[in-house]
């Protein structure tokens, strides 16, 4: 029987999920592929701690696994830029494929290293560096790749989504929620990457570059993160028929790619709107397929691991697979004002005239007011917030309000914008 044998470079969370998968699983993939999967070798930083895997496999030198006879299939799950970078393109470099996980590297380097791909004539997979377990890429590169797709919105960051979920859902402050994500695994001791936006940034790189067939850098995707959001928000959004969701947004407008990440609000109708906790979600809009939605676990070692496992099966099956990549076919990112509905959120003193200044402003740039509250505290002088909902106007337009508001001295704090997503 054939064998697909792999070096794999780590074996933290996901690198031990993948032999997990591997030992429960191996028999049942031999008897659907006919071929064997298993690892040969692998890279620690310590040697000396116990492993899945026998002393012979594991080593400290990664010269042992990228450029092992023995090893087929590269497995890059060691996480950070360098030297995973490195590693990759030596590994292609020496005849091997190579899966990885590995989103940072990737929207750093991804236009780089899929030309190594292509110039050396072996795959890179890297299904399980977006949406965790979700087969996104695959069926972007392979199912709808004789689509024309002009629009994507989703929720890529499970950690961002679990902190709004338990938000609305629980009553709990921002601190609280991040908190009991950290407390079951979901968020890093520092979650400052996945709730500032960075981290669905980096994933949506990936995704447009794959849709698009375009190299996009990190400083060319708009990011607002979760930090700002209150409980009032959230319970004010609720009233309405919303729930605040982190999503991130790719589309065509015109000759431009316009990419975004942002907390918006979501109409409980929407597809998006059920999507909770650490789940994800992306929603494809194609000339001939019209919506197409992808759900499913986002975060969490099994998942990734069966996305790279899913990996090595797709090159098993066709080992001269490569994803799609011609950067001929580059298109310019900018981002392009757009138009849409707004909630603001107001802090406010509880002075008289101060809900007439804010209107007052409004009207005066054109921006016509669906609802608002006020929810003031106590005797004049006290804090409050008025929240607002508005007609469609354009980003520049709020921009512009919000800005003369804060020069009145009505608020007491920055107002708070969000796009409503209708």
């Amino acid at each position: 029987m054939k064998a697909t044998r792999l070096g794999i470079l780590g074996l933290g969370t996901v690198g031990s999920g993948l032999v997990d998968l591997l030992e429960k699983g191996g028999a049942n993939l031999r008897h659907r592929l006919d071929h064997e999967i298993r690892v040969t070798r692998a890279l620690v930083r310590d040697d000396t701690r116990e492993r899945r895997l026998p002393s012979s496999m594991v080593t400290t030198d990664p010269a042992q696994v990228i450029e092992a006879d023995d090893v087929d299939v590269v497995v890059e799950l060691m996480g950070g830029i360098e030297p995973a970078r490195s590693y990759i393109l030596r590994a292609l470099g020496a005849g091997k494929s190579v899966v990885t996980a590995n989103k940072a590297v990737l929207a750093r380097h991804g236009a780089e290293l899929l030309a190594a791909s292509h110039a050396s004539g072996r795959p890179i997979g890297f299904e399980a560096s977006v949406c965790g377990g979700i087969p996104l890429l695959r069926a972007i590169s392979t199912g709808l790749i004789a689509d024309e797709v002009d629009q994507m919105v989703g929720i890529l960051n499970g950690t961002s989504n679990f902190v709004l979920s338990r938000m609305h859902q629980d009553g709990l402050d921002y601190a609280t929620a991040v908190a009991l994500a950290q407390e079951r695994g979901l968020a890093e001791a520092d979650p400052t990457l996945d709730v500032n936006g960075s981290d669905a940034a980096h994933k949506l790189i990936l995704l447009a570059e794959i849709m698009f067939q375009t190299a996009v850098g990190l400083d060319q995707i708009e990011r607002e993160g979760i930090e700002a959001i209150e409980p009032i928000d959230i319970q004010t959004a609720d009233s309405f028929g919303y729930v605040i969701k982190p999503v991130a947004v790719a589309k065509r407008v015109e000759d431009a790619l316009d990419l975004r990440v942002h907390p918006a609000l979501v109409p409980y109708t929407h597809v998006l709107g059920p999507v909770s906790d650490e789940y994800n979600a992306v929603l494809l809009r194609g000339e001939a397929t019209g919506e197409t939605l992808f759900y499913g676990r986002g975060a969490g070692s099994l998942p990734t691991a069966s996305a790279v496992l899913g990996d090595i099966v797709e090159l098993v099956r066709h080992p001269d697979w490569r994803i799609p990549w011609d950067p001929a076919k580059s298109t310019k990112v900018r981002h392009v004002p757009g138009t849409s509905r707004f909630y603001l959120r107001f802090p406010v003193h509880d002075r008289p005239g101060l809900i007439g200044k804010v209107a007052t402003a409004l009207g005066e740039h054109g921006v016509s007011i669906t609802h608002a509250q006020a929810r003031l505290v106590g005797a004049e002088g006290a804090a409050g917030n008025l929240t607002i909902l508005t007609h469609v106007t354009s980003e520049p337009v709020i921009a512009q309000v919000l800005s003369k508001i804060e020069k009145t001295g009505a608020v007491r704090a920055p107002a708070l914008s969000l796009r409503i997503l209708d």
